[in-house]
């Protein structure tokens, strides 16, 4: 698959490698394996960089996140108060949440990013353990039975469509995480330098499965939160 030229934005955090001659393998990073017909790569679901079951932390904050957004939903005698709480405000516009994936993570691995908005999340994670790689990752904080679910990890074909970039349609994670068990969507990105040239001030993403959409966000303050994530990243030793 091969990008074309006025690919940027979301295209630009995504591992999308141009197309090979059938008879020789495409030469994949860790954390991603070559696809059966030989043409491109994608998540390795069975190696070591799969992330399902390791990022703890972000579980956690996804949990109380669900947690507290359920919690209000259900006031639904208050609806004057759900609209006008702060918390409901901060959930529309959108708002950034930065920390180490992993409680057992050594300073300056694991690094994330996450933005949070309305029924969405998108978080950018650096490496950490065995994966040098980084990952774009998906994860809807309220209902959403359209986006994908699964027990064990597995590779999805996921298209990502941003603004006005052409639609480009790779293997992706796709696994539970936190303890509600909540749908995760990654891509593999290649290093976290790519990831961090990727980062915008605003950027919007488009998901599709299987010709369904199945999740949108925009994001803002990308380059604060760009920062914020170089930061961390400059603490490891």
């Amino acid at each position: 698959m091969k990008l074309t030229a006025n690919c940027s934005g979301a295209c630009a955090l995504l591992l999308v490698l141009a197309s090979t001659p059938a008879q020789a393998a495409p030469k994949c990073p860790p954390g991603m394996t070559a696809t059966q017909d030989g043409k491109g790569c994608a998540a390795d679901s069975k190696g070591a960089a799969s992330p399902a079951g390791s990022f703890d932390v972000l579980g956690n904050i996804m949990d109380t996140t669900k947690k507290e957004i359920n919690a209000k939903q259900e006031l639904e005698s208050s609806k004057n108060k759900l609209l006008n709480s702060e918390h409901t405000k901060k959930f529309k516009n959108g708002y950034w949440q930065h920390f180490q994936a992993n409680s057992t993570a050594k300073l300056g691995e694991y690094c994330t990013a996450m933005f949070i908005r309305e029924g969405m999340s998108v978080a950018i994670l650096g490496p950490g353990g065995q994966y040098r790689g980084a990952l774009m990752m998906f994860m809807p904080v309220l209902e959403n039975p359209d986006f994908p679910t699964s027990s064990q990890s597995r590779v999805l074909q996921i298209s990502l469509k941003q603004a006005n970039d052409p639609v480009v349609t790779v293997g992706a994670f796709n696994f539970a995480i936190g303890a509600w068990e909540g749908p995760a969507i990654a891509f593999a990105v290649p290093s976290i330098e790519a990831a961090l040239a990727g980062m915008e001030e605003k950027l919007d993403f488009h998901l599709a499965w299987e010709g369904k959409n199945i999740g949108e966000i925009e994001w803002h303050s990308g380059i604060a939160a760009r920062d914020a994530l170089k930061n961390c990243l400059a603490t490891k030793k």
